[in-house]
């Protein structure tokens, strides 16, 4: 008996087609930099799969793709990722003006899970790692603008 890898996706609940739309709509939303110092979203498995894990969980999303493939398929004849880069932007386009829950969604998944990624840290310039056990510097304010604040006196009261 042999035993084949799972289909990309198919763990999350996604179907082949909607995996590879849903990495190409991934691509279209964060692309590479030109400069190559920011990975693009569909290059970097850690966001697809969390995208995907989101996707199969949330029907917006996961009726969304479903959605966009079928109308790729219905107007083209061939599924979004198969389409040419004119094509899928013309059909996203129409499509998010008629459903924007859906990219919206969409979009704040992919950045949320891009921006955490320690390649997407160092191309920004910063350093891949948490601010502690080693802390960052923080430069010396001026503590009279708290004065304010402080004035008010106390305005919480005890949870107990």
């Amino acid at each position: 008996m042999t035993t084949s890898s799972p289909t990309p996706g198919a763990e999350a609940g996604l179907t082949p087609s909607r995996h590879e739309t849903l990495r190409v709509l991934l691509g279209m939303l964060v692309p590479p930099s030109a400069d190559g110092r920011m990975p693009g979203a569909a290059g970097m498995p850690e966001v697809l799969r969390h995208v995907e894990g989101v996707a199969a969980a949330l029907p917006v999303l996961r009726d969304g793709l479903a959605a966009l493939e079928r109308e790729a398929t219905a107007r083209y004849g061939a599924g979004f990722a198969a389409l040419d880069d004119a094509r899928r932007s013309a059909l996203l386009d129409e499509f998010a003006a008629r459903q924007p829950a859906v990219l919206q969604r969409l979009g704040l998944e992919a950045v949320t899970c891009y921006y955490q990624q320690d390649a997407v840290v160092q191309g920004l310039g910063l350093e891949a790692r948490p601010p502690f056990p080693g802390g960052y510097q923080v430069p010396a304010g001026d503590l009279t603008l708290l004065e304010p604040v402080i004035a008010r006196g106390r305005i919480w009261r005890d949870a107990s």
